[in-house]
């Protein structure tokens, strides 16, 4: 008599694939878009059905943008004649109300983009800070 917990009998070998089938179609089920409004039924029909209604989808306002960073550079021209030092770029950073700041050395090579809310510490040849802006 065959045992019947042979890895062999064709049970055990449907199970596995079976479960993938169903694992897969779930998965894909999640994957699915929303029914178009036209294709969805209305309350009459749904009543008429016997069905519960369901409610109206409400709309919502959306979520407002939080304010950009801004930048005054007017704020913080008192480090200009000041030796660059960690403190002093963090206090005109401070100062002009910047999220970040970055110094920037004669001939450096610097990227362009404007970036509001961004300090720029302009020093010279000795670290010495010459202007400050945004950007």
């Amino acid at each position: 008599m065959p045992n019947r917990n042979d890895a062999s009998h064709p049970l055990h070998r449907l199970l596995p694939m079976a479960v993938l089938a169903l694992g897969l179609s779930l998965a894909l089920s999640a994957c699915a878009s929303p029914r178009p409004a036209a294709e969805m039924a209305s309350s009459a029909e749904q009543a008429a059905a016997g069905q519960p209604a369901s409610e109206p989808a409400t709309p919502t306002q959306p979520t407002p943008m939080p304010a950009a960073p801004t930048c005054n550079a007017e704020a913080a021209k008192s480090a200009i004649g000041k030796t660059a030092d960690a403190a002093t770029v963090e206090r005109a950073r401070t100062a002009a109300g910047g999220h970040t700041v970055r110094v920037l050395k004669p001939g450096q090579i610097i990227t362009k983009e404007y970036m509001d809310g961004r300090v720029n510490v302009h020093v010279d040849e000795k670290n010495v800070i010459v202007d400050v802006g945004c950007g």
